[in-house]
């Protein structure tokens, strides 16, 4: 991608963690932002944070669960900015439970947000995108899509289900305007965790201490991101713990999963 100054962005996603990470990131280089969140005052308080004379940055608290929300944040978008450059597809829930503890309900609630609300705005946006030269599709997928990781078996079928859609859909925007990237992030401390459903808060703290102190730091995993998306990188896999996980699960997929299985006991959050 040549030239991002004065292009516009959408995220979903936007108010806290990763979102908001590539939002600085994504500002910094001068783009145009078009904010979504269920998180309002999250969202009010970003755009307090970057607001100024040169930059347009509007805020639309947004389910992408809700298809109907999706449409109408599109329109004012529209309105706002005119066109729209790049699209990353970021937000999601967390649920970690053993799938016999799981509810149905809370299976299909995040399904709803993690798929659904991907491929809403990848339906409604899109045609935005093909109208734009050099424009990008990202969505944010999890090393869960590509290993069986107890107690992820809602969060991970969500993201594969990203994973295979975006595969599809690559293919089909073969020689378009539009270039796809999925996201493989590594290990980040967001509040995923802390406002998704777990078996019992106990190993809720354990696992967000977990990532706290394991993972990236979200502005260095944002950065990293932008560069590989903004050079039309298809599959953007950040950091070499990821690099080995995604290589590990295509060429040894039966060993990944043994491995995890014989250490499960080392994780202590599941």
């Amino acid at each position: 991608m040549r030239d991002l100054a004065t292009k516009v962005a959408v995220i979903t996603g936007a108010a806290n963690g990763l979102g908001r990470a590539l939002a600085l990131c994504l500002y910094k280089q001068h783009f145009n932002l078009a904010l979504l969140d269920i998180d309002i005052d999250g969202l009010t308080k970003l755009q307090r944070e970057l607001s100024n004379n040169t930059q347009a940055i509007s805020i639309h608290q947004v389910d992408v669960s809700n298809e109907e929300q999706i449409i109408a944040a599109r329109k004012e978008i529209l309105q706002r900015h005119q066109h729209v450059d790049i699209l990353i597809n970021n937000a999601g829930v967390s649920i970690s439970q053993p799938f016999d503890q799981l509810a149905l309900d809370d299976y299909k609630w995040l399904f709803d947000i993690n798929f659904w609300g991907t491929v809403y705005c990848c339906k409604h946006f899109l045609p935005d995108l093909q109208e734009q030269p050099g424009s990008r599709l990202v969505n944010i997928i999890s090393d869960f899509a590509l290993m069986g990781f107890p107690g992820k078996t809602s969060y991970a079928s969500s993201k594969a289900a990203v994973m295979g859609f975006s595969n599809a859909l690559y293919t089909e925007l073969n020689g378009t305007n539009v270039k796809l990237s999925i996201v493989i992030p590594p290990a980040l401390d967001t509040n995923i965790v802390k406002n998704g459903k777990h078996i019992d808060e106990i190993k809720r703290t354990k696992e967000a201490e977990f990532l706290q102190k394991n993972g990236m730091s979200l502005d260095k995993a944002a950065t990293r991101i932008i560069s590989k998306v903004k050079a039309g990188k298809y599959r953007v896999v950040i950091g070499s713990m990821m690099f080995w996980t995604d290589l590990g699960s295509r060429l040894f997929p039966t060993w990944i999963h043994k491995l995890i299985w014989k250490n499960k006991k080392k994780f202590r959050f599941v």
